[in-house]
């Protein structure tokens, strides 16, 4: 890449030499949070809680809770008489969602507790929740069926699960595109490798597979879309330091790597230097818990 290339991408791209410091490997749920729910994971969220259909007061867990997209989509359905409990294993990433709820205004919606727990060991009594959400979590655990079980275990009777996976066989964005991108300028990438063959993603018939061998009775799995698009090509470019790529990317050093985030939002920019619309699918997978 030329300097005149390098500041002309810049510029189209909204990379700035401040985004040198952006692959501080320390602050990679940071910029998940910043860069990549408020665009991709918060629409997706607010869909799958529609999907539920949360009533005020009801409590809820959110399992594999990350930065708390669905989290915060359902404290403000079940209101201030509810209760919402985000689990996860990363401390880290639940951290920058208790950050992000304590600097904002009282919006009167549920407080949101936090639980760092894997998702076969929920530290929860039994059925002791009426809803429980996981959005996204659940191609990265590699007993789904032990997964669904322990949602199970901690509903209450009648109570639904609801989860969403993003769809095998359809394009995932921004990840394709960053892995694509990663795969040409750093070859060696594992992670880049290990995205590769659908692994992120699920059929509906998987998903259902998964809930039913938990035990959960009524299942349905459907297909949603919905089209997401992030400000500027420089800002989903940025969402890649929200990833395993962004540790990789670091390990090049501030200048290299600053460079190579000019490159990558110039890569996702249109003809016309803009965004570019995304149109994703999504599997919702629902059940119920025997009464």
């Amino acid at each position: 890449m030329t300097k005149g290339t390098c500041d002309k991408t810049e510029r189209s791209a909204g990379v700035t030499v401040p985004d040198q410091g952006l692959f501080e490997p320390a602050r990679v749920a940071e910029h998940y949070r910043r860069y990549l729910q408020p665009y991709l994971f918060d629409p997706w969220a607010r869909r799958l809680v529609e999907f539920a259909g949360p009533r005020p007061g009801q409590i809820v867990l959110d399992v594999a809770a990350g930065t708390g997209a669905v989290a915060r989509a359902a404290a403000a359905a079940v209101g201030a008489g509810g209760r919402v409990i985000a689990s996860d294993i990363s401390p880290a990433m639940l951290s920058a969602l208790t950050a992000a709820v304590a600097a904002e205004p009282d919006s009167g919606a549920a407080r949101i507790e936090t639980l760092v727990c894997p998702a076969t060991e929920i530290d929860l009594p039994d059925a002791s929740v009426d809803i429980v959400f996981c959005h996204q979590g659940l191609p990265f655990m590699p007993d789904r069926v032990a997964v669904a079980r322990e949602m199970r275990r901690v509903l209450r009777p009648g109570g639904t699960v609801a989860v969403a996976v993003w769809a095998l066989g359809e394009r995932l964005e921004p990840f394709d595109s960053y892995a694509e991108f990663v795969r040409r300028n750093l070859p060696d990438s594992p992670f880049a490798r290990a995205m590769a063959g659908g692994t992120l993603s699920m059929t509906p018939d998987g998903v259902a597979a998964a809930l039913a061998g938990g035990g959960f009775e009524q299942v349905i799995a459907t297909r949603e879309r919905l089209t997401v698009r992030w400000p500027t090509p420089g800002d989903e470019a940025r969402g890649i330091a929200g990833t395993p790529f962004g540790p990789e990317i670091a390990s090049l050093g501030p200048d290299a790597a600053a460079a190579l985030l000019a490159d990558l939002a110039g890569a996702l920019a249109g003809a016309d230097g803009a965004t570019v619309p995304h149109p994703m699918t999504a599997v919702f997978g629902c059940g119920t818990a025997a009464r």
